[in-house]
């Protein structure tokens, strides 16, 4: 079941890919997107990477990648290590746009791995934790020009461990600022 909805959504998207995709829109006065466009978002905290594909006008890939660090201050106690905490993102989007004006809201779905090693003082190192976000995501573009857009991203969604030893399974949800720059 899951290679069969692997193979419809790939044919979809390959599919989808073969329209006109940005290049030929237009927004407010003699503005358009271009088809690739890079960015960043959550740049209040710790920031991703973005690189979002336009397959047609409406429908919108996107990669996601991010990285953390923390170090914790002072020295450890007697029998204690110091870890520094790492945190490393990455995932994928699939948004369509909803209007082709200068502000473009969309939705989407929105899956991101986590592996994260907390940082702290410990007798024992922690071991590494693994989850997944899985979530719906509603949000919107605001094309400044045609090349760079700001914009908000919100999902809500669930977040679970990986491999299922964590039984945990949490709501999420989350509100990011993005920013954007578009290649034509």
């Amino acid at each position: 079941m899951k290679k069969r909805l692997f193979l419809i959504l790939v044919v979809t998207v390959l599919a989808a890919s073969f329209g006109g995709a940005q290049v030929t829109l237009n927004i407010g006065p003699n503005l358009h997107g271009g088809k690739i466009g890079f960015g960043l978002d959550g740049i209040t905290g710790s920031p991703n990477v973005l690189m979002k594909y336009f397959f047609n006008n409406r429908l919108a890939g996107e990669l996601i990648v991010g990285a953390a660090t923390e170090s914790p201050s002072g020295e450890p106690q007697a029998g204690e290590t110091k870890t520094t905490g790492v945190t490393f993102r990455g995932g994928l989007n699939i948004l369509y746009h909803l209007l082709l004006e200068q502000v473009s809201p969309y939705v989407g779905a929105e899956a991101l791995f986590q592996s994260e090693k907390p940082a702290g003082f410990y007798v024992q190192e922690p071991d590494t934790k693994n989850t997944v976000h899985a979530a719906l995501v509603l949000g919107g573009e605001y094309f400044m020009n045609e090349r760079f857009s700001f914009g908000i991203k919100h999902s809500v969604g669930v977040e679970f461990g990986v491999p299922k030893e964590d039984t945990n399974t949490k709501f999420s949800t989350s509100t990011l600022v993005t920013g954007r720059f578009y290649l034509n």
